[in-house]
């Protein structure tokens, strides 16, 4: 039995650099399949034509095709379960994801190409299913799957899988994944599932169920290992929906990190009323270097409309804690909710004046399947209960007045004048090393922050220490790499990046350095070379491309070309 297990983006999405990446539970309903004996491969449909979607189907012939939709690409996703099914009508289609769960009734009753829809945790669901084909069984009855039985949709609840560390990572069975940029699809990982919050706009605690389960630091650190040893990541992107939940986890983790020498940089998400300083503390130690908050609107009002469950003064508390560790401050801000007011946004410009974030997002208040807000709207008579059905837009907006175009605008302007003035100072510095004491963090802050003002020497000193003290640190060498680079010392910065390759030996980064330096010798050869490493490592990165293109042309004028 060939299984596929594929995303298709809306268009726009294609284009994002997030968007375009599968979604991680692809990844690890991939890997229980394969543990289990299953013929079964992902495939990232991003950015690809519908010929070339075509002729993919047409080559794989899967028996299984499985879709993972969201609210953005739920119209691609139906054109391709119909596309599937016109290839080859006995495939059968299966949907899953947050869209497809909370939309199963509408989907199955309108659409007869697709087949089955997966609710929420896909995991032993898929597994069940794909068992039950194989024996010629009936799908009607499978715990977490919906499908058609006479006249209606059958389905079921399946129990939370109580043990996450006993599912497969999906590093160990991405080789083959098909259009898939294998280092940046890794960088992202899941370490738990659910949320202790209910945000009325937010879908994740009706996907996920009750409660909250979690990966074991031990696990999560093996995961990261494995990914750096095999493919030369050093920074992770860690997408709980609040990582920082058990403070014990979260330090036994970093503690875990610091003591194997994983050396690496990384963020999270996390919620203003679940970190304090000690633990924001041991996570800048471990190498975190930013903390993505939900802040959404400096108006108590707005926040108890949004049913946040947070206050303008804990965001105060822990953007100062976050800040104190040396960590960048980065939020997430919301407006265009039902009721806003030039009083609200103004509360919110005061809120992000005084806690000087780094960086931020501004996003108007988007109806989802799943959410309070969207069945209040339904209930209220506001939106038709089939609005994802009628409206083909990416996104739907809950108010579309003047308003939220000219307050989404006020707010981004604020984040990014904010965002200049709010970079960490010596005297931030200074005081970060009362706390935290020697951080590899730190000394490459501090030490870009140098370069930046033109101060070198210093920051060469840090980057010396990071060396000195952490000889396996690749941070270190590669900081030196690039000083030594910019300041024309070729053999210097040769010898770092080639220190780093030592220690993480599939690190693109490195190997495209290492190549920029042989063009800048005029060893065009050397070059390719390098860049030939690069693309064996990454095919799907552009830069890659681009560095071989500009070997070409210069061999080209080098002959007399154009």
């Amino acid at each position: 039995m060939r299984i596929l297990l594929v995303y298709r983006p809306h268009p726009e999405g294609a284009r994002d650099p997030f968007t375009s990446l599968m979604p991680t539970g692809l990844g690890y309903v991939n890997g229980v399949l394969r543990e289990n004996g299953f013929e079964s491969r992902l495939a990232n449909l991003s950015g690809v034509s519908w010929r070339e979607v075509e002729e993919f189907l047409r080559r794989e012939r899967p028996d299984v095709l499985g879709i993972s939709v969201f609210t953005h690409n739920r119209f691609e996703s139906l054109r391709l379960a119909a596309l599937a099914k016109k290839i080859d009508p006995a495939c059968v289609i299966v949907l899953g994801g947050p869209h497809a769960t909370h939309s199963f009734e509408t989907i199955l009753a309108k659409h007869r190409e697709v087949d089955a829809v997966v609710l929420g945790e896909g995991e032993e669901t898929f597994l069940t299913l794909v068992r039950a084909l194989e024996y010629r069984g009936n799908l009607a009855g499978i715990d977490g799957l919906a499908v058609r039985q006479g006249a209606g949709v059958s389905h079921s609840q399946r129990s939370p899988i109580t043990d996450l560390d006993a599912l497969p990572p999906p590093v160990r069975y991405m080789d083959d994944a098909w259009g898939c940029d294998i280092p940046r699809q890794l960088e992202f990982i899941i370490t738990s599932r659910g949320c202790p919050a209910a945000c009325r706009f937010c879908s994740s605690p009706r996907f996920w169920g009750a409660g909250l389960r979690f990966r074991s630091p031990r696990s999560m650190v093996d995961e990261i290992r494995t990914i750096r040893d095999r493919y030369g990541l050093i920074y992770f992107s860690l997408r709980d929906d609040t990582f920082t939940v058990r403070k014990d986890r979260v330090i036994e983790f970093c503690k875990l990190l610091l003591k194997e020498k994983v050396y690496i940089l990384w963020n999270c998400q996390s919620r203003v009323n679940a970190v304090d300083e000690e633990m924001l503390l041991w996570m800048r130690r471990a190498g975190c270097e930013c903390v993505q908050y939900g802040v959404e609107s400096g108006s108590e009002r707005i926040l108890a409309r949004l049913g946040k469950r947070i206050t303008p003064q804990q965001v105060r508390t822990a953007a100062g804690a976050t800040r104190r560790a040396g960590i960048n401050l980065s939020i997430y801000l919301i407006t265009g909710v039902p009721g806003e007011t030039d009083e609200d946004v103004d509360a919110t410009l005061r809120l992000v004046n005084e806690i000087r974030p780094h960086d931020g997002q501004v996003a108007p208040l988007a109806y989802y399947p799943g959410t309070a807000i969207f069945d209040e709207a339904v209930r209220l008579g506001k939106v038709a209960a089939d609005l994802f059905e009628r409206d083909h837009g990416e996104a739907q907006y809950v108010r579309s007045d003047p308003f939220v175009a000219r307050s989404g605008e006020t707010l981004l302007r604020a984040l990014t004048r904010v965002g200049r003035k709010a970079r960490f100072t010596q005297a931030d510095f200074a005081s970060q090393r009362e706390l935290l004491g020697y951080c590899h963090g730190t000394n490459l802050a501090q030490g870009e922050w140098l370069e930046d003002k033109g101060r070198e020497g210093q920051a060469a000193e840090l980057y010396r220490e990071i060396v000195e003290r952490e000889p396996e640190n690749p941070w270190g060498w590669l900081a030196q790499g690039g000083l030594f680079g910019l300041q024309g010392d070729v053999k210097s910065a040769k010898e770092a990046f080639s220190r780093v390759l030592s220690i993480v030996p599939g690190y693109v980064p490195a190997h495209l350095a290492l190549g920029d330096l042989c063009q800048e010798l005029g060893d065009r050869n050397g070059a390719h070379r390098w860049y030939e490493a690069a693309r064996g490592l990454n095919p799907y990165d552009p830069l890659v491309e681009e560095r071989l293109k500009s070997v070409s042309r210069r061999s080209g004028k080098k002959k007399g070309g154009p």
